[in-house]
């Protein structure tokens, strides 16, 4: 088999995604753009607020190329605010209010941001004082309006977006997508998954996270309805999958790891979902027989334009291997792989080396470091298409030609569905007037991973107790270390290296201990919740009176554990319910009163079949 996937590149006409929306508007003004819980927008309403916005954007000085910063929830004002940025002919800087001041007001000023899109408040954390357009601006009415043409020219590499991710250096980096890498995406997009203007899609990713612009662009272009996923779903899959019904989606995006609890539950037969496509982190289970939508599995990085490798995941069969991951699937149009060893050169059929794409949907590079760019990118002549990206992930190709996934060649994680750069966690660390130096390590299984941090003082009288504090208010959530252990010096190895495996087994020791006697379970469903608790959590054991989150357990270990719950006693208990009920002690009590409400409200009969089946 030969070592290189080549896909012709896609025919990508002299348009824009500007262009494209207008055309819907002027067939469709009236039809459904993006729904939410507070508003709903049809493509007329959005064109006149979005215009508007553009047009406030270029009276402040926003002309085409410039960068414009938008940091608004994941709501209709997003979707608002980005396409008015690109109506100005500016290419938008995605930020997620939720993310600390520091590192949202890092992301503005690194990237020279001509403006910023953003409510008042948000404005005043950012301590932004140059233009300041909220994304509700005053707009026209859409009766006898016609469209606004674009003004200027798009080209290929124009930077349509930027989105930070973790960096190496203690600092996020921003990479700069170009329009002709969004164009391709949302070619491939609506050819494979059949989109048109009858789809009902999704908006669940975090505004600054790649994954939003998969969503938004594909589906509006295509005259489809992007639907706001409510706030809190994303982290609770029962209330999720009972919204997606109601709701009547029909192509839904969800990171891995809710993916993974969505496949296990049970959903209606008359569904209209379809398509159910997810990514971020290695899919460890196939969905069983019987679903009633296609699950697709999907690898990309920000680097390349979001997508690059996409495949159905076929149903467990008897035939599969119960230890056999699915693939991550072939190239999409419009890119080329080839896996590659350490000099550079195609290995043979089979054999793991690096992965490299090729196409135009490889990004500009990182904004503001052209060393790191020039590291990890590199163009062959003037074709946009022979622009290559080399992606530190180790992979193979199967014998049918799909690529499967390795491991990483450095000291990027993947934390819940997040790319994490440790060095970036260690660079924040080491900036604090008490640490002397730090190391940060991933420890657990690949499924459920968690970071542990280990500090140096810098002098015995240093105060280290606000590290956690400290963190919070510089990195994201996912990046947020689970236990900080202080040393005296670090461990190193015969050649004076820092020893991380024995790094390893201190932060598993010492998170094992020092936590007091724990009481042990007094039944049977209090010693089954223990088990399940103790292995989502990688501990020996948990006392009954232990709190799940603050052991480290979080919304996504706590669905999985939900989904566990509903196969052990045919009871569903809602994200919330786990939040008020977080002991042993606590879920087996809710599990208890759960049964015996579901054993009042069955019929006779329905008794009777329940002890037949058992």
């Amino acid at each position: 088999m030969n070592h290189i996937q080549r896909h012709l590149h896609s025919h990508l006409p002299d348009d824009s995604v500007v262009r494209q929306i207008a055309r819907v508007v002027e067939s469709a003004p009236r039809s459904v753009a993006v729904a939410s819980v507070e508003e709903e927008l049809d493509y007329g309403q959005l064109h006149s607020r979005a215009s508007a916005l553009a047009q406030a954007l270029r009276s402040a000085g926003v002309v085409p190329g410039d960068l414009v910063a938008l940091c608004v929830p994941r709501s209709t004002d997003c979707v608002v605010g980005a396409l008015g940025i690109l109506s100005a002919g500016a290419g938008y800087v995605a930020l997620d209010p939720r993310q600390p001041d520091a590192r949202l007001r890092f992301a503005v000023q690194d990237s020279s941001a001509r403006a910023l899109v953003a409510f008042p408040d948000v404005a005043a954390r950012l301590d932004w004082v140059d233009p300041i357009v909220p994304p509700r601006t005053g707009c026209a009415p859409v009766d006898g309006e016609a469209v606004i043409a674009e003004t200027f020219s798009t080209r290929p590499t124009d930077a349509a977006y930027v989105v930070y991710t973790s960096g190496s250096t203690g600092e996020p980096k921003g990479v700069v997508a170009g329009h002709g890498g969004l164009l391709n995406l949302i070619d491939w997009h609506q050819r494979s998954f059949e989109l048109t203007s009858n789809d009902r899609c999704t908006l669940i990713a975090s505004p600054g996270f790649d994954a939003a612009v998969w969503e938004l662009w594909p589906a509006l272009t295509a005259g489809a309805s992007l639907h706001v996923v409510p706030s809190g779903l994303e982290n609770d899959p029962v209330r999720l999958r009972d919204w997606l019904v109601s709701e009547r989606v029909s192509v839904c995006f969800v990171p891995t790891p809710l993916a993974e609890s969505l496949i296990a539950m049970t959903w209606p037969e008359n569904t209209a979902l379809r398509i159910l496509l997810t990514g971020g982190d290695v899919l460890y289970h196939r969905p069983p027989p019987g679903l009633p939508f296609t699950l697709v599995n999907n690898y990309g990085l920000s680097e390349a334009s979001v997508v690059s490798v996409s495949g159905v995941v076929d149903p467990l069969a008897g035939d599969t291997p119960a230890d056999a991951l699915p693939a991550l699937g072939r190239a999409i149009d419009g890119v080329d792989l080839e896996v590659v060893g350490e000099d550079g050169s195609p290995v043979r059929a089979g054999e793991v080396g690096e992965l490299v794409i090729r196409g135009v949907s490889v990004a500009r590079g990182y904004l503001g470091l052209p060393e790191l760019t020039a590291q990890k990118f590199s163009q062959h002549g003037d074709d946009p298409a022979q622009r290559e990206y080399r992606t530190g992930d180790l992979v193979r190709l199967n014998r049918f030609g799909d690529v499967e996934f390795s491991s990483r060649r450095d000291d990027q994680v993947q934390i819940r569905g997040n790319r994490v750069e440790v060095g970036e966690i260690a660079g924040v660390l080491d900036r604090h007037p008490a640490v002397q130096a730090s190391v940060v390590i991933v420890r657990g299984d690949r499924q459920n991973p968690s970071l542990a941090a280990f500090v140096v003082r810098d002098d015995k009288t240093a105060d280290i107790s606000g590290l956690q504090t400290y963190l919070s208010a510089h990195l994201p959530d996912h990046m947020l270390p689970r236990s900080i252990i202080e040393l005296d010096e670090f461990p190193t190895t015969a050649h004076g290296k820092i020893d991380r495996a024995a790094l390893e087994r201190a932060a598993h020791s010492t998170i094992s201990v020092d936590r007091g006697s724990l009481i042990a379970p007094r039944n049977e469903v209090e010693a089954a919740l223990a088990e399940i608790v103790a292995i989502r959590l990688d501990l020996p054991a948990v006392g009954i009176d232990e709190n799940f989150f603050v052991l480290g357990g979080h919304s996504m270990l706590g669905a999985q554990l939900i989904i566990r719950i509903a196969e052990m006693y045919g009871v569903e208990m809602t994200l919330l319910e786990l939040f008020d009920n977080p002991t042993v002690r606590d879920m087996a009590a809710k599990v208890e009163q759960l049964v015996v409400e579901q054993i009042s409200g069955m019929s006779d009969q329905e008794l009777l079949d329940a002890g037949r089946s058992e």
